[in-house]
């Protein structure tokens, strides 16, 4: 590779990297190195706002893992014995892994293949264990033989701790207490088999080298490996080459997991996705030249400017109901502010008081995070895209100011027709019922932590010709949630704008014609079940009641800022 090869696949993993954790301000740092998986972990993030990592696209990717679900300050809580904490650092590298199986399909693939080309077997043996319990629907050939003969030796009451151990995955501090719980069960299980070979019992001993206890209970060898120090790492030689391969394999098989939110989708062809290698979560100025997206912003602006008197109405309709809606309330006994003269008498008889004041307290909408999910596909060019955009700015820019964190994602595919994905399964000889048949492409207009300012130029990309393609809703939905779930608020809103069911002619033409609006079902009814989002749709020109229990329905884009803004209001 030369340096100029170089230092493009080294910036093009930086800009995948801060797309994937949607920070641009990201410190992004290379090094040579020719370690295998099994050498990094949470050691690739520096601070809070710099990676340093090889230049391979599985440790960028290991790294965004970090970065997204991995809190420094729990991990260096506990200090396990130097053997102990191997297994505690693979555990929670495994964590972050599974994690982000829902959110970047196209991570974890790329992690677990890493893992297969560096000899999975360097893994310690519960770390298998516990990456079987997150990926047994993806373990790659070379792992399977040796889980199964694995889970057959182990002890029950382990594999059950690992099962517990994989339902604490969103929570990292309760993931570390069932580890201690595991590590505890491991020392006892250590100890006892000590004391039996000091009691020299001939019987006992030999049926501890066949991993044999009292009562058919069976203490595995390779779980007692796991609390003896680990060997070294093994590199591999084959350096950056998977990272850079241009005939990906077709991935088949359910987009859920086996995790508590997603269960597997019990219709006669399960939504499957053939390959996702093509995928991409990326930002505006990625997508154009500055220059061309500031051209973009004008003309937007100038459609705009046609709709100004329109813009003020929705501008001032939602100040007055979000100022409406605010809570005043007096705060008594406070140490400062106004004396109250109901107790000037005790402030008299004891000048050293402090507890006699008044303040004036507002209550602010700091608490909640509003996702707008805009559809993007081809059927929303014209006024639909326009209205939808200056409803965006309008609610971005006054939510920002009572302090409601506001993300903005835009969704539809790469290409029409299915793109790179449907040559490669016409080159596979098209094999039936292939899932999935297209490129996704999400867009990040705003994201969470931006200010408005900064992102209001990212909207005139919704004018690019040729931008606008198809809608697959289901798995837009997906990725909304996942990032969405990411934020700390309490109250969590997703705002779903479309103007009609999902649509993939690629897909449509390849499998069942139900699967995309059978997939959309499935993901809004898990979404609405679990609870912990608020989610409400508004359908352009089409019911959007079939899949969604919130919605409502406009006949003319025109209505479409005026009915965001009264949902909006609502909901907060």
């Amino acid at each position: 590779m030369t340096v100029r090869d170089n230092k493009n696949f080294e910036g093009n993993l930086a800009a995948t990297l801060k797309a994937l954790v949607a920070d641009e301000s990201l410190d992004v740092e290379f090094f040579d190195a020719k370690s295998s998986f099994f050498s990094w972990n949470q050691d690739l993030i520096v601070g809070e706002k710099k990676v340093v990592i090889p230049r391979f696209r599985a440790a960028s990717d290991l790294a965004a893992c970090y970065f997204l679900f991995h809190d420094c300050r729990i991990h260096q809580e506990k200090n396990f014995a130097e053997n102990e904490q191997k297994i505690f650092d693979e555990f929670e590298k495994i964590r972050v892994i599974a994690n982000v199986k829902n959110l970047y399909r196209g991570v974890a693939q790329n992690i677990l293949q890493k893992i297969e080309d560096d000899v999975c077997f360097v893994l310690p043996n519960l770390s298998l264990l516990l990456l079987d319990y997150f990926f047994s629907d993806w373990i790659l050939p070379k792992m399977r033989a040796a889980i199964s003969d694995l889970k057959k030796i182990t002890d029950k009451k382990i594999l059950s701790q690992i099962q517990n151990l994989g339902k604490k995955i969103s929570n990292q501090r309760e993931f570390v207490w069932e580890i201690e719980k595991l590590f505890e069960m491991l020392r006892k299980e250590k100890e006892l088999l000590k004391k039996r070979k000091e009691k020299g019992v001939e019987q006992e001993i030999g049926e501890k080298k066949h991993g044999v206890v009292d009562h058919g209970e069976q203490i595995p060898k390779q779980v007692q490996d796991d609390i003896l120090p680990l060997q070294g790492d093994v590199s591999s030689p084959q350096g950056d080459a998977h990272e850079i391969k241009h005939h990906p394999k077709p991935v088949s098989g359910s987009v859920f997991g086996s995790n508590n939110f997603t269960d597997e989708i019990e219709f006669k062809n399960p939504y499957k996705i053939y390959s996702s290698h093509f995928d991409e979560i990326i930002f505006p100025q990625k997508l154009v030249a500055k220059n061309e997206l500031d051209m973009l912003r004008d003309q937007l602006d100038l459609r705009l400017a046609k709709l100004s008197s329109i813009s003020r109405k929705m501008s001032l309709k939602l100040k007055k109901k979000l100022l409406s809606k605010r809570d005043s309330f007096l705060e008594f006994d406070s140490s400062r502010g106004i004396l109250d003269r109901k107790k000037l008498t005790r402030l008299i008889l004891d000048p050293m008081q402090n507890d006699v004041w008044i303040n004036s307290k507002v209550h602010e909408y700091q608490d909640i995070a509003l996702t707008i999910l805009l559809d993007n596909s081809g059927s929303m060019r014209g006024n639909p895209i326009v209205m939808s955009a200056l409803a965006c700015e309008i609610i971005a820019q006054i939510l920002e100011k009572f302090f409601v964190k506001t993300e903005i994602i835009g969704f539809t595919t790469a290409d029409w027709r299915g793109g790179r994905v449907r040559k490669l399964w016409e080159s596979a000889r098209r094999p039936k019922n292939p899932g999935r048949l297209n490129e996704l492409r999400h867009i990040i207009y705003k994201h969470f932590n931006q200010r408005f300012g900064k992102a209001r130029v990212n909207l005139g990309l919704m004018l690019k010709e040729g931008i606008l393609k198809e809608n697959i809703d289901g798995e837009a939905l997906l990725f909304a949630r996942s990032r969405l779930m990411q934020q700390s608020e309490k109250r969590k809103i997703l705002l779903v704008i479309s103007d009609g069911t999902p649509v993939d002619d690629s897909t449509l033409s390849a499998n069942d014609n139900d699967i995309l609006s059978d997939h959309l079902h499935h993901v809004v009814n898990k979404i609405e079940k679990s609870g912990k989002i608020e989610i409400v749709a508004i359908g352009i020109g089409h019911s959007a009641g079939e899949f969604y229990r919130n919605s409502i329905t406009i006949k003319n884009s025109d209505e479409l800022g005026d009915v965001m803004i009264e949902k909006i209001t609502q909901l907060l």
